[in-house]
């Protein structure tokens, strides 16, 4: 939930900026086309070995060869353990 409400704050916080976007414009999409994004904590939060945290079903399937390209890891994923504060200071 944290992770939703940083992440809103923190785009709505650049909404009114202009980027480069090649070109691309809402009214490239098809009307009622809806936009998303999601987040799985497995992907943010990582340190299956800290702090208290047991692996998860997701730490034990990608340790699997084979399951993964390049056999990658969320063991640190973004570090959100650690640079919680930075994320925060970017609101």
């Amino acid at each position: 939930m944290f992770h939703f409400f940083s992440t809103t704050l923190y785009a709505n916080s650049y909404s009114q900026q202009h980027f480069d976007t090649g070109g691309l414009r809402r009214e490239s999409f098809p009307e009622g086309f809806l936009f998303g994004t999601a987040a799985l904590a497995y992907q943010v939060e990582g340190m299956a070995s800290k702090y208290g945290r047991g692996p998860s079903i997701w730490d034990a399937f990608v340790k699997t060869p084979g399951h993964i390209a390049n056999n990658d890891t969320g063991e640190v994923s973004i570090d959100q353990y650690h640079r919680y504060k930075e994320d925060v200071d970017l609101m």
